[in-house]
């Protein structure tokens, strides 16, 4: 990948009850990932919502707080929720592996019926930050899986 100017790998890796498909796509600085982690031990699918940043009020407070002298703005502040709660909505709202992923380059996480959805862009520098990303994916997963347990117990 280092090499190659332009191209594209698709795979799929099985982590414990999920099914991930990873679909990479690279060209001359930046590295695309799109992550869909299929959830196979689920018996409802997930009420749909989408998180992501929310770019335009971002920039807005960052350059308020700026302009002001408050400092730097915070990050968590400038986050775009569209769908319906839910208590799998509840655990990427309050994960805190979410805004490490959400700080990738157009980022977002989606729950979309037996699905969690990654989207977001690295530089192709950056390998750390590439290698964290599927890490922090498999802790989302994880707090899944605990919800799904417990839920089942009761």
């Amino acid at each position: 990948m280092r090499s190659l100017l332009k191209g594209s790998v698709k795979f799929t890796e099985i982590y414990e009850y999920w099914s991930m498909e990873i679909n990479l796509t690279w060209t001359k600085h930046w590295i695309k990932i799109h992550v869909t982690s299929r959830a196979q031990h689920l018996k409802t699918d997930f009420i749909s919502c989408k998180l992501s940043q929310a770019y335009f009020l971002g920039l807005f407070l960052k350059g308020v707080s700026y302009g002001i002298g408050l400092g730097r703005a915070d990050n968590s502040a400038s986050l775009k929720f569209s769908g319906r709660k839910s208590e799998y909505s509840d655990i990427i709202l309050e994960s805190a592996a979410t805004q490490y992923l959400l700080d990738s380059r157009n980022a977002s996480i989606e729950l979309d019926k037996k699905c969690l959805i990654f989207k977001g862009s690295v530089r192709k520098k950056d390998q750390i930050s590439l290698s964290n990303i599927f890490i922090l994916i498999e802790m989302l997963m994880e707090e899944i899986d605990d919800l799904t347990v417990t839920s089942n117990h009761s």
